[in-house]
Order: structure tokens, then sequence, then C-alpha cells
């Protein structure tokens, strides 16, 4: 048998046609490869055609579309996170289109189409894509038909819910009652740590911990369903793959461990609600029940389950967010340095104990006022690391001001990646991190920040309530950890971690390995006193709070 005869039966597995002697093989062959060659060319040719007659002059050009609908695909499959930003800097177009299989995506990369779209908030829906959620935690069909009700009205069920719910998380004493418990629990592992001396911990697994208990305990009370290792398993097994329930019908057969997680964890919350344990809850979860069952009469079991969705939006930023804010702040001398000199301004010490050891107090408060560098260094870390997408529904056709058109049931992004690295939004140091970026005023050749760009917690009319309360737990988190202990690397540097395959769904990147760290304990004749006086002063957060 010949060598390419040999090739093509090594390559292509056809070993029946090619058992034929070569003569025969290759007059079957050659007509068989020309059938199959120009049906790949007429359905090449047939698609390049259907995206020009379905692609109106007036939409954000199509870009990506070497293999129509299909090199997206490729593209944000391959590069995650970073792809948009990729093709920002390729094609420098304000916003543009990549089409799909029977959907297509607005991209937006000009910050100044962002306050115009944003007040489209009717039309230009996030609503629409948070009422979705309902079908992924298993709601039932009434709860799922309330949720898609009339959603460009502000009265409505998805639209309604997320300033219903403010009262609870802007500043006042519903929110000084969330953020004092969860100070609270974080001082005492701080306590359980320093009577162990040196721990080793790795600081990707142990980070996640402390903010999951401490974020569980504050936001559901004494009766917290997570309180269960097993739940709290179930619910880290769900949240990893609540994209694949979202897309893959017939989920609960093709994925039963995903499927039995998720209901391990919605049967523990339902019992939750049953023995009423939303009554000594936080104001949050008191409010999402009186909304969801007072105003809209949901039945027990889907406003259970709505708390898993709830669940998401507590858990799923602020648990990756602290690692990187520890992260950013211990591996780098000069960030320890300033957070740390301004953190022992709000300690006081209060004379000895009978054991001679120094006793220290500090009011926690002070980080939401007197801390700007902490607070600079938070906001960055959002800046530097969030990968949010920022996805948007369109409802309706919309036309903007240079006459634009963005099609009905598209999707539009407003990547938190591309609008975080752009230089004229931030200066040609766009690219590196700068823990001061947000608390000194430009100097020569600076650039002040453009807020608008800032994408971390969103904006306009789908800003996130809960910014207030999770900034304040993330900040006290990193103060408590920088006025107690070294946090240093086994391996003796820090090294940036690699997150290839972080989720798609994280709003921050993952690590795909875990840094390993020895927590030490400074000043072992201090001892500790943790207070949270409250505020009604909202912080500087996004350009809304200003």
């Amino acid at each position: 048998m010949s060598s390419w005869v040999t090739q093509l039966q090594h390559n292509f597995k056809l070993p029946l046609l090619l058992s034929f002697p070569p003569s025969i093989a290759s007059e079957v062959m050659a007509p068989t490869l020309t059938i199959a060659l120009g049906a790949v060319a007429v359905t090449y040719l047939f698609l390049r055609l259907l995206l020009y007659l379905t692609q109106d002059s007036r939409e954000p050009p199509a870009i990506e579309t070497s293999l129509p609908f299909i090199s997206p695909l490729i593209g944000m499959f391959r590069e995650r996170q970073r792809y948009h930003v990729r093709l920002r800097n390729k094609y420098r177009l304000p916003i543009y289109t990549l089409r799909l299989p029977f959907s297509r995506i607005y991209v937006v990369n000009s910050t100044e189409l962002i306050p115009a779209l944003q007040k489209q908030w009717r039309t230009v829906s996030f609503p629409a894509i948070a009422a979705d959620a309902g079908y992924i935690v298993g709601m039932s069909k009434e709860a799922i038909e309330i949720m898609h009700q009339d959603l460009t009205n502000e009265h409505s069920f998805s639209v309604s819910w997320p300033r219903y719910i403010i009262s609870a998380m802007g500043p006042g004493s519903d929110l000084d009652a969330i953020n004092r418990k969860s100070i609270e629990i974080l001082a005492d592992e701080m306590d359980t740590l320093r009577a162990q001396g040196t721990v080793r911990v790795g600081l990707r697994e142990w980070s996640r911990h402390t903010m999951t208990v401490t974020t569980t305990e504050a936001v559901w009370g004494p009766l917290n369903p997570y309180r269960d290792n097993a739940i709290a398993e179930a619910w880290k097994t769900f949240e990893a793959g609540f994209l694949t329930l979202a897309i893959f019908p017939m989920s609960s057969f093709l994925f039963p461990k995903l499927f039995r997680a998720r209901e391990l964890a919605a049967a523990a919350m339902i019992e939750y609600m049953r023995k009423d344990g939303y009554k000594t809850a936080s104001g949050l979860v008191k409010k999402r029940y009186e909304h969801h069952r007072g105003l809209f009469g949901m039945s027990l079991e889907d406003v259970a389950r709505g708390e898993l969705g709830n669940t998401f939006a507590v858990l799923g930023n602020t648990t990756p967010c602290s690692l990187w804010v520890l992260f950013h702040v211990f591996s780098d001398k000069k960030v320890l340095d300033d957070i740390r000199e301004e953190l022992l301004a709000l300690v006081h010490e209060d004379g000895r104990d009978q054991d001679g050891n120094v006793c220290c107090s500090v009011d926690l408060a002070g980080i939401r006022t007197s801390c700007p560098v902490l607070l600079s260094t938070f906001q960055e870390t959002l800046r530097y690391r969030a990968v949010n997408p920022g996805p948007r529904v369109l409802l309706e056709d919309v036309l903007l001001e240079d006459g634009t058109l963005l099609k009905k049931n598209s999707m539009l992004m407003i990547p938190a990646p591309v609008q975080h690295t752009e230089v004229s939004n931030w200066g040609e140091d766009a690219n590196v991190f700068d823990h001061m970026r947000f608390a000194r005023k430009p100097g020569p050749g600076q650039k002040k920040p453009n807020r608008v760009a800032f994408r971390a917690f969103g904006g306009g009319h789908v800003l996130c309530p809960g910014r207030h309360y999770a900034t304040t737990e993330i900040m006290a988190f990193a103060a408590l950890l920088a006025l107690q202990f070294d946090v240093v690397p086994v391996s003796g540097e820090w090294v940036e971690p690699i997150w290839k395959n972080s989720p798609v769904t994280s709003g921050f990147p993952i690590p795909d390995e875990e840094i390993e760290v020895e927590l030490r304990p400074r000043d072992l004749n201090k001892k500790w006193r943790v207070t949270f006086s409250g505020s009604d002063q909202a912080m500087n957060i996004v350009t809304e709070d200003g």
C-alpha cells in the first residue's frame, strides 16, 4: 500500500475504504473528497450570505467573521475575559457586533456611550437577565411568570426589588448591624489564629472560607443554613456549575451531581424559611422576604429558592475579591506600610491587663472615613482585577443619537476589563496596579480617573445595592489582618497567580493553584478589642456616591 494511503488510513481511520487496492481507493476517494469540500464551501458561502443579509447597515460593525457565527465562540472560549480587551485593541471601535448562532452581542468600548445607554434602562435591561435566574435555582412556573412580568415597569417584581432593599443596604442602622456582625466574626477569627501562633494556610481557600462564614452568618442570622458544612459544600458545587444548568436542557439528567447539589442547598434554605429564619436575619433578608412574599405573593418555597440567587449576590464576588485585596496589600511592602500607617492612627492603647499585656482597641467604623489609602487600594483592586462582562438584554430596538441601531432581543455588554484598561480613562499607567490611584490628586502627567469607567459595581439604574456592605466587610478583613499579622509566602516570595481556568461566570478571576502562606502574629503582647460604632455617612465608592 502506498505511503499516502497509509497516512490517510492513520489520520482519517477509513479502514474499509482503504482496504481496497490503491487504484480503486483513489477512484472512490477523489469524488468523495470533492463532494465534501464542495459541501464545506457551499455551507461557508451560505453562512457568509446569511450574515450579510441579516446585518443591518445601521448596526455596529460586525467583526470576527472569518468563520461566520463561529469565530466569536472560539475566541470567547479560548481567551475568556481577555477576549474583549484584545478586540478593543485590534479594532478600536466605539461599539461593535459579535454575531453568534441565533443571537448577536453588542460590545461597548467607548465610555462616552455608557451614560446614554444607562438612561435607557427600561429597554437596555438587566432585570430581564436577573429574571432568568429563576429557572436556574428551580423556582416554580408561577414565580418565573411573576419575575418576567412587565420588565419595563419600575414597579414590577424584577425591576423593583434592587431598589426596595436599598433601605437595608444603604447607610443606616440595618447596614451598621450587618457590618458589625461581620466584624465581630472576623475579630473572633483573628483571636483564634493568634492563639495558635504561626499558622500555614492556603490563602485562596482560607480567605474564601472566612468570607463565606462571615457573610452568611451576618446575612442569614442564627439559623444560617450554611453553618452546615455539607450545605456550604453543596452551594460551592452549585455555584461553580450554575452556568451549566443555565445552558443545557435536561440538565438534571445530564448532570445529576450538580442538580443534587442545588437541591440539597435549596432544601436547607426551604427549611430555614419554614422555621422563620428570616425573622432573626439581617435587614436585607427581611426586606427581600417582604418584597417577594408580601408584595408579590410568592410561595415560601420560591422565596427560599430566591435566596439561593441572593447567595450569588452576596458571595459570588466578595469571596474572590477579598483574596485579591489581601494579595495586593501583603505582596507589596509599600502598600502594606501605607495602609498600616493610617490604620494605626485608629488604634488606642487602653493600658495593660493583669498579665501585663497591652490592651489595644480599634473602632473599624473609622475605615469608612479615615483610611483613604485602604479604600483606594480596594478600589484599585476592583479596577485591576474585575472581569464582569456587564450584560444587558435589549427588550426593544434602540436607536443611538448617531443613528446606530441596536436590535431587539440582542445582548449588550460593557465589559469591565475593557473600561478598566483604557488609557484615555486612566492614563498611560492603566495596566499598572497603583494603590494610590483613587486617593491622590493627579500630578503633572497624571490623569484624573474617569469614574464613569469604573464598572466593578455596575452603574446607573442597576448599581449594586450591596456595595457599601461588601466594601466595609472586605476592608475590615484586610485591616484586621494587617494590624495583627504578617502574611509571608511559604515559597519566600510573592508570585502573581495564574488563572487560566477561572470560571467564565466569576466577576473576579479565581487562581488555578493555591497560594501557600504563613500567618505570623505580630506583637503577641497585645490584646485586641475590636468594635464597629457605625456611620450614617456613605463612602464615595463609585461616581453615583459622589
